[in-house]
């Protein structure tokens, strides 16, 4: 908090003291400007360019004027956007008493008569102002720690890229002499003689984002010591290598958010991927991964691709994704259709591609077209001929025919069905209604418009006898 600080009609509380008459309050701010801020606080305009002594003036707050002039020494000459300088703003009020004091503030201002207060008000005001000045204070301090710690923070983090080892790479030595929050390396061939990856880059403690790619996939490993150095990580990308696995000092990243490791060999997540609470962002397609389970309880998650890989579930905690956003999964071996994925209101693209999903569950119909664009199941033995229909193109525009149809026939899993062929009462999804067939012959709909054309034809020959 600084005396520029603004509340939510972007006033500072001189403006404020000043337009209200605040004097106490005044004194207060004076205080702290005398003491930590400069004579330009005390001419901080507002939107009209109007100072706090304008505003005194305005509002004929002889006590603030006084102290404005007398112990903030503003400025009598200063004018707004319309021209107006302070006294003008006291003539134009008539307010006299501040126009005498304007015309000649070093003039002693005569004795008031005294007037006996109540002792109680005199402690109240003694009370108030001491609380005042505990506060500023207060605010003064918590500063000053703020500005140690970032001074302290800064002196120790110099220290540590100092001490890196010489840099091979120049991209790194840049990082390490400006201190530079990014790190990208791509198509690079590696150093043999020193490792695949410049030794400098672990000591790069200062980078919040990461890349490497380097040429002829040369990168194999990654040392987790050295990785787990890089604490203020959010993005790490090392997609293109040929990295057998992620070393388990991953979870260490507790501020990654963005995690893109695809066209790798990696046929496992760490376990201490589970650490990873704020990740948003997970890339890992075009590897032999068999589970995502380390994934299974991250709430944060946005976007997941995952296509081409050897996965047979993906169980992710969808009843607590509320932001995300895409799945996409192509080119596994799984074969049920994720049924939480219904809880996901904000999903725009789904994509289970060429996997073994039969059905399509009935939770679906939950989402609605205007989140969700697109939805590609090609390539699935689908047993639901009209799904088969809807998805055998990825046309945005079936989606919502899909939707429709799912909610009323969409697969209901291990719901019992009904007995003795008793129809159910009450509203859809209730009651024993019957569970809907799971697969549809194509020919129905056009039985159902025969019928339909029929009975029409008959109900117009009535007409006409």
């Amino acid at each position: 908090m600084t005396i520029k600080t603004e509340n939510d009609d972007e006033e500072v509380g001189l403006q404020i003291a000043a337009a209200g008459g605040y004097a106490q309050s005044m004194e207060v701010l004076l205080e702290y400007v005398r003491k930590t801020g400069s004579a330009e606080d005390i001419e901080v305009p507002d939107e009209d360019g109007r100072t706090p002594l304008m505003l005194a003036c305005y509002n004929g707050k002889y006590d603030c004027v006084r102290l404005l002039v007398l112990e903030g020494k503003a400025k009598l000459t200063t004018k707004c956007e319309n021209g107006k300088t302070a006294m003008d703003y006291a003539v134009e009020r008539r307010q006299d008493r501040i126009i005498a004091f304007l015309k000649d503030p070093k003039k002693p201002e005569p004795e008031p008569e005294l007037e006996e207060e109540d002792e109680e008000e005199e402690a109240r005001k003694r009370v108030f102002k001491a609380s005042q000045k505990l506060s500023t204070q207060a605010a003064g301090n918590k500063q000053d720690e703020v500005y140690r710690a970032r001074v302290e923070a800064a002196e120790k983090l110099e220290k540590e890229l100092a001490s890196a080892a010489p840099p091979v790479w120049p991209e790194v030595e840049a990082v390490l002499k400006e201190t530079r929050r990014e790190l990208s390396v791509r198509g690079k061939p590696g150093v043999p003689e020193r490792g695949p990856v410049d030794p400098a880059v672990w000591g790069c403690v200062c980078l919040y984002e990461l890349r490497l790619e380097l040429a002829d996939k040369v990168l194999t490993s990654l040392p987790g010591a050295g990785l787990a150095r890089l604490t203020d990580l959010v993005t790490l990308i090392v997609s293109g290598n040929a990295l057998a696995e992620l070393p388990d000092e991953l979870g260490t990243l507790t501020k990654l958010r963005n995690l893109e490791a695809a066209g790798n060999a990696l046929t496992e997540l760490p376990a201490s991927a589970a650490k990873l609470t704020q990740l948003q962002v997970v890339d890992v397609s075009n590897n032999a991964i068999a589970s995502l389970a380390p994934l299974s309880a991250l709430e944060s998650l946005v976007s997941v691709n995952a296509g081409s890989n050897k996965l047979t579930a993906l169980d992710l905690a969808y009843e607590s994704l509320e932001h995300l956003g895409s799945l996409a999964a192509p080119n596994n071996e799984i074969a049920v259709f994720p049924r939480g994925l219904g809880c996901c209101q904000l999903l725009t693209s789904v994509d289970f591609a060429s996997n073994k999903i039969e059905q399509v569950p009935i939770e679906l119909g939950n989402l609605t077209v205007k989140k969700l664009q697109q939805v590609v199941l090609k390539d699935n033995p689908l047993k639901d001929a009209r799904i088969r229909r809807f998805v055998e193109d990825d046309s945005p525009t079936l989606v919502k025919d899909l939707l429709n149809h799912v909610r009323k026939n969409g697969w209901k899993g291990d719901a019992p069905a009904a007995k003795g062929g008793k129809k159910g009462k009450g509203k859809k999804g209730k009651g024993q209604a019957a569970a809907a067939p799971q697969e549809e012959d194509d020919s129905d709909g056009d039985a159902n418009i025969a019928e339909l054309l029929a009975a029409m034809n008959k109900g117009s020959g009535d007409d006409s006898d």
